[in-house]
């Protein structure tokens, strides 16, 4: 159905930005080997933060009832979400 398709697009739009923020925290690490202390950890907070945020965002009710709905419709986009 129409509706199933955009919570689809939705979904993914989700699993795009959760993917560039894990990408983007690899990528971090890898440049930062030779930083001192204090930036480490700054470092560790700031990706504490997003990931918190993150894990909000996807405990949220309004996830939750997308994600049943995208269950009951039997998406193929839930695989996606599911390997995150």
């Amino acid at each position: 159905t129409e509706v199933t398709e955009k919570l689809e697009e939705v979904v993914m739009i989700w699993i795009k930005q959760i993917r560039q923020v894990l990408v983007e925290s690899e990528q971090m690490r890898r440049e930062a080997d030779d930083i001192g202390p204090s930036a480490e950890l700054e470092h560790w907070k700031t990706r504490m933060s997003s990931f918190n945020s993150l894990l909000d965002e996807i405990k949220s009710s309004r996830v939750k009832k997308i994600i049943s709905i995208l269950q009951a419709a039997r998406s193929k986009t839930l695989k996606q979400w599911k390997e995150l």
